[in-house]
């Protein structure tokens, strides 16, 4: 099992980051793509769970001791890391500032307890982010759950010329995320749950960008 705070593989520059932004039915459906994804994946993953401080930290244990790539909630100040499952941590928002030489991205972690509104807007602000520093190497998702944020941030990762994907109604606890993304026309692609881990891997394996239109 992976040290959930301390990944022991070769640390190598983040290019493709994944957002995935789920709410109610969220953790079930991280775990059914999650685990599927290879060791030698080099993008990294960016959860963003609907859930309450200390629980995210369960959630990422839960990945960790499932999934072939270590996860962890990552730390203020933290480089932006390949083949790594992030989950932010609960009640706070993760965005990304510019890196150095050797580094291309920073996590930044800001509390979102004492602003109701940026609350609801977590992956909104996420994904905003990841959009701007990656471009068309960024790549979102949405699964089920509940509200709708996560839609503005699939709007800017689609204007970067990223790819968006929705999870399907049929295989969702709760449409409310995808639909927005989807009725909003910010989703390039609605899959099944069982699906999205394969398109994943073959955007990676392919290059993000050779497979926006």
């Amino acid at each position: 099992m992976q040290d959930a705070q301390e990944p022991t593989r070769p640390v190598r520059d983040c290019q493709t980051p994944i957002v995935i932004g789920a709410g109610t039915g969220g953790p079930q459906a991280l775990m059914q793509i999650l685990p599927r994804i290879a060791s030698s994946f080099s993008g990294t993953f960016i959860v963003v769970q609907q859930m309450g401080p200390g629980i995210t930290r369960i959630l990422a244990e839960q990945l960790n001791d499932n999934c072939k790539l270590p996860a962890y909630e990552p730390e203020d100040g933290q480089s932006l890391n390949a083949s790594e499952i992030l989950v932010v941590p609960g009640g706070m928002t993760l965005t990304l500032s510019e890196g150095n030489k050797s580094v291309r991205s920073i996590v930044k972690l800001q509390d979102t307890h004492a602003n109701a509104e940026r609350a609801g807007i977590r992956t909104n602000e996420t994904m905003a982010s990841v959009a701007a520093r990656y471009g068309r190497n960024a790549i979102g998702v949405l699964l089920t759950g509940m509200g709708e944020d996560g839609r503005e941030g699939m709007r800017a990762i689609v204007d970067a010329g990223g790819y968006t994907i929705a999870q399907n109604e049929e295989s969702c606890i709760v449409f409310d995320l995808p639909s927005s993304a989807i009725d909003a026309n910010v989703a390039h692609e609605e899959l099944p749950l069982w699906n999205i881990a394969d398109r994943i891997d073959s955007f990676i394996s392919g290059g993000a960008n050779a497979n926006v239109a």
